[in-house]
């Protein structure tokens, strides 16, 4: 005789579940679809020769988890794949080492280093596939300025940076150690990066100057953006200032003491200087304005002249540096006349804020400070792969994490979002993804909420 179950449910099979320790990447994933930066990837890089594996936008999507989650080299995405309940959530498994290598391989293009000289500097143009990042990029930027509707006075600023390398065919950077020097224009108040470029150690920070901010312009999207350009002296070439002058943008950039701007600085009268502080030590810095007019190699009757403010740092005993210099002078060069020469020299020194963070966030919070490859175009990749990674971790605290997250670098969205663990269930054509109640209400819950409002325009 057959017995009747004394439980008061429904027995049946087919329930699978997996385990995640990274259930609060959900958050970035979601925004990276959302956004369009998925659906971007699958439309403007080269299409694969075969059908099968994985798409484009997935290829892309697991090098910003990658990088997200701390990872350094290509080597280092075989621990995602190792992450059963990861690969459920996504929908795929991301790809496998030497499947990702030769995926950033297909970034280089090698007939255009054909002219790259024995000796001396040298910028190959962009492959067709590193302009499709670029709009990847693009469609990221896009996406917050529709979402967070920043101010229309946007300021750039533009720095290199130095990452030592030990690939046997890098250039000797001005340090005297071979290395590559990638350079970035950010925009300061948002924190995003509008244009990156991957240059070997060799090539100078002033070089092409003016062609990157104007491409960091054209990443925005058409609107009456009020533009102000802050550099140190690689910007320093009239050409380039007088561009951005032509273009009605203000600048301001620090000058390069030649002896003629010397001379005048030092032949300033003793109450033109302006106390800005008192250092450490008793040591003063001082601010004047210089009467200085540089002869320019082409002049026009239209031309006029810029301002320069000059800065002096001195001991207030008169003592020497510990390099035996008494007075160490400094100058900043600008068209901006209606402001405080001090407010001035404070807003120009802010980029140090601004761009040098982002190198910091780029090199050693992501992975911009190790080159996986001997190739131009696919360290190019890489790199380019970084800035697209932190423009999504701005975008997402933006617009989908609480407040207190609005100024947190990368270790610590590992720490506190994205590294939770989650049980992956799938059942009766169903994926759950369940994770402690607390980080739930608090964190994923209100994220989640917040993405699915908003409505992006199609990339």
């Amino acid at each position: 005789m057959r017995k009747k179950s004394l439980l008061n449910v429904t027995l049946t099979g087919g329930l699978e579940e997996e385990m995640t320790a990274w259930a609060g990447v959900s958050l970035l994933v979601e925004l990276g679809r959302q956004c369009g930066a998925v659906e971007t990837a699958d439309r403007v890089l080269p299409g694969k020769k075969s059908s099968k594996g994985l798409r484009q936008g997935q290829i892309l999507e697991s090098f910003v988890l990658l990088s997200a989650l701390g990872g350094e080299c290509i080597e280092d995405i075989e621990r995602l794949r190792q992450d059963e309940g990861l690969g459920v959530m996504l929908g795929y498994k991301p790809p496998a080492p030497e499947t990702a290598r030769q995926w950033l391989d297909r970034f280089h293009d090698e007939e255009s280093m054909k002219e790259r000289p024995v000796q001396g500097s040298f910028l190959p143009q962009e492959s067709h596939p590193l302009v499709g990042l670029k709009e990847i990029n693009r469609r990221v930027i896009w996406a917050y300025v529709e979402a967070v509707k920043p101010s229309l006075e946007v300021t750039f600023d533009i720095d290199a940076h130095l990452a030592e390398t030990s690939k046997s065919n890098a250039k000797y950077c001005y340090e005297g150690y071979p290395a590559y020097q990638p350079i970035e224009v950010t925009w300061a108040e948002t924190g995003l990066v509008l244009a990156d470029e991957f240059r070997e150690g060799n090539v100078p920070a002033s070089k092409d100057g003016k062609r990157i901010v104007d491409e960091a312009f054209e990443m925005l999207p058409p609107n009456d953006w009020q533009v102000s350009i802050r550099s140190d002296s690689a910007a320093y070439e009239h050409e380039i200032m007088d561009h951005w002058d032509q273009r009605e943008w203000n600048f301001a950039v620090s000058a390069a003491i030649s002896p003629q701007l010397r001379a005048e600085i030092e032949a300033l009268p003793e109450d033109e200087w302006k106390m800005w502080k008192k250092e450490s030590k008793g040591v003063l810095r001082e601010w004047a304005e210089v009467p200085y007019v540089p002869s320019k190699r082409y002049e026009g009757r239209g031309d006029k002249p810029y301002r320069y403010v000059a800065i002096r740092v001195r001991s207030q005993q008169g003592e020497l540096f510990e390099d035996g210099i008494k007075v160490r002078h400094w100058a900043v060069v600008t068209n901006i006349w209606d402001m405080d020469g001090q407010k001035l020299l404070e807003w120009q020194r802010g980029k140090a804020g601004t761009i040098e963070h982002i190198h910091h966030i780029l090199k050693n919070e992501l992975a911009a400070g190790v080159y996986p490859s001997g190739k131009h175009g696919a360290n190019a990749a890489w790199l380019r792969l970084q800035v697209i990674t932190h423009n999504l971790l701005q975008l997402l605290k933006a617009v989908a994490l609480p407040e207190e997250y609005a100024n947190a670098r990368p270790k610590r969205l590992r720490f506190a979002v994205f590294t939770h663990f989650g049980r992956v269930v799938r059942h009766a054509g169903q994926t759950l993804l369940r994770i402690s109640d607390q980080i739930w209400r608090y964190l994923l819950r209100i994220g989640h909420h917040r993405l699915t409002g908003l409505r992006w325009q199609p990339g």
